[in-house]
């Protein structure tokens, strides 16, 4: 097998997975970074090489760079500081962890850097997760390599399930806020296609919006499950108020907490202000979302 010239960080997370198996699909040998202490499981027959690292240990990432034209990197702390793993930060891992991994990727010589980061509808939400993504961006800019920033709405495997308040086994839908912003949102499977398809793009685009064709609230998002369940959901809604004063109290101690409060707070008052052209200039038609919900409430 050929040298693998992609670096794939975040491999073991839910988009980094599609992007492995996409680039596997395509025969396009890549090197995963995976943590010491994480088991690769499906990657060890999907990448070509594991690299042993941890974007928080620059020492690690000099070996994992070798040969590396294309750093491509999923990586984010927040799911896992709110499932409780100890010893990890926000700050550690998309601050100071992505500072390492650029500088690591200018010294081997790498020449692009896909960076999975979000919209700016969200990414100006004033929390430690959403500055953290706005500094790598700085970072990317100022540094040498080609910086690829893709830039999506919100997951629909995420936000229209029990991490977004969709508890649908119960019967009950938490609502941040009122719930009546528009969004588009986006599949996994397509934006990993994208993330794919611009690692491999001789002459990408610095910056990819993607979002989904359809906009709908979280409001819509209900009626559509009920209509699809045929039975009203229980809901309650989170005041504004409340988010504002957790985002506040929690920045210190619970960045993590503060942090989905504040985007909770941007997110239910800015609608989603870009549509699906960022897939289809890679030549991708994005999944709408209502079908996704239909098939979430037959298997509900």
């Amino acid at each position: 097998m050929n040298q693998p010239r992609i670096l794939l960080c975040g491999a073991t997370g839910m988009l980094g997975a599609g992007i492995a198996r996409k680039l596997n699909e395509r025969g396009v040998p890549f090197r995963a970074l995976v943590r010491p202490s994480t088991d690769p499981g499906e990657l060890s027959g999907l990448a070509a090489e594991i690299a042993r690292g941890d974007i928080r240990d620059p020492a690690s990432l000099a070996l994992a760079m070798e040969g590396i034209e294309t750093v491509v990197s999923t990586v984010n702390a927040i799911g896992r500081v709110l499932g409780g793993e100890r010893g990890l930060t926000i700050h550690d891992v998309d601050d100071v962890g992505y500072a390492n991994l650029i500088t690591a990727a200018e010294a081997a010589g790498a020449g692009r850097f896909v960076y999975v980061s979000m919209l700016d509808d969200l990414a100006h939400a004033d929390t430690p997760f959403t500055d953290a993504k706005l500094r790598t961006e700085e970072r990317l800019r100022a540094s040498r390599l080609r910086e690829v920033i893709v830039r999506s709405d919100e997951f629909r495997e995420i936000w229209l399930g029990p991490d977004g308040g969709f508890d649908l086994e119960h019967g009950k839908v938490t609502i941040y806020g009122r719930g009546m912003a528009q969004h588009r949102l986006v599949a996994t499977d397509d934006v990993a296609e994208a993330v794919v398809r611009v690692a491999l793009a001789p002459d990408p685009p610095r910056i990819v919006d993607l979002a989904g064709p359809d906009a709908m609230s979280v409001e819509e998002a209900v009626d559509a499950f009920e209509l699809a369940l045929g039975h009203s959901l229980a809901t309650r809604h989170i005041p504004r108020l409340l988010m504002r004063v957790g985002k506040t109290a929690a920045r210190g101690m619970k960045p993590g907490i503060a942090s989905i409060m504040g985007m909770a707070l941007a997110g239910d008052v800015v609608d989603t202000t870009v549509g699906p052209e960022g897939f289809r200039a890679l030549g991708i038609e994005p999944q709408p979302v209502r079908p996704y919900i239909a098939h979430v409430a037959a298997g509900a």
